[in-house]
């Protein structure tokens, strides 16, 4: 599944990484044809293949908690009454009043690995609104994020240029923008946020000859749609 978004994203180059927002958020850090071991909390996994060349490799980050956040707010707490909600209750604050939010609902992944973290919401006041308490939510991933990414940049002794983003809490602008803020990075939406299935496309593609190789087929995707940049 991830693999496929990388392929998906375009990310053929060592340094590139993508990130998915679903249920949980899985980035992937390509490496090149050198497995890295990670000493600082992520994974060493295969990235993908293209043919008889060699195997490209990646670092793996895994989070818990994603858009099952935007499912608490609405399920549980009823904040929100969909999820697309959030952004506009994101919006109506200029910040999170000084809440804090960490959702770790199922513990702590990457890179931290401790199953035994609980979701924790600190800084509350009487002036808290739902909006704060969105924000904060919505914040907390993109910091989980950065853990990753951080960890990453640790392992592979590379900085990341941008960072390229698919799934569909991509579809929150106001959530991407918080992205690109705290990496630091400038945050590219894919054409298409549904990367996986680009992926299978472009690897069935290569298979049949459709494309004479990966840098063919990374100008078809860039040619499939219009991507969107958040600038830190």
């Amino acid at each position: 599944d991830q693999q496929a978004a990388t392929v998906g994203q375009g990310c053929f180059s060592p340094g590139q990484a993508k990130n998915t927002y679903g249920t949980g958020c899985f980035l992937l850090y390509n490496t090149g044809a050198r497995a890295v071991p990670s000493p600082h909390g992520n994974l060493t996994t295969v990235c993908y293949q293209a043919g008889p060349g060699p195997c490209t490799y990646a670092l793996e980050g895994a989070i818990a908690n994603a858009g099952s956040v935007v499912q608490w707010l609405r399920d549980n707490m009823q904040l929100i009454g969909s999820a697309a909600e959030v952004e506009a209750a994101a919006q109506s604050v200029a910040d999170c009043g000084g809440v804090m939010f960490v959702t770790a609902f199922s513990g702590l992944f990457a890179p931290h690995w401790r199953e035994d973290a609980r979701g924790t919401v600190t800084g509350l006041t009487q002036f808290t609104t739902k909006g704060h308490v969105c924000r904060a939510a919505l914040q907390s991933v993109c910091f989980m994020a950065r853990d990753v990414l951080d960890a990453m940049e640790q392992d592979s002794g590379t900085r990341l240029q941008r960072l390229s983003v698919d799934g569909g809490m991509t579809l929150n602008a106001t959530m991407m923008q918080m992205q690109a803020d705290i990496v630091g990075r400038p945050v590219v939406r894919a054409p298409n946020p549904e990367s996986t299935s680009v992926g299978a496309v472009v690897m069935a593609g290569l298979a049949c000859g459709v494309w004479s190789g990966l840098a063919e087929a990374a100008d078809a995707i860039t040619a499939s749609g219009e991507t969107r940049t958040w600038l830190p």
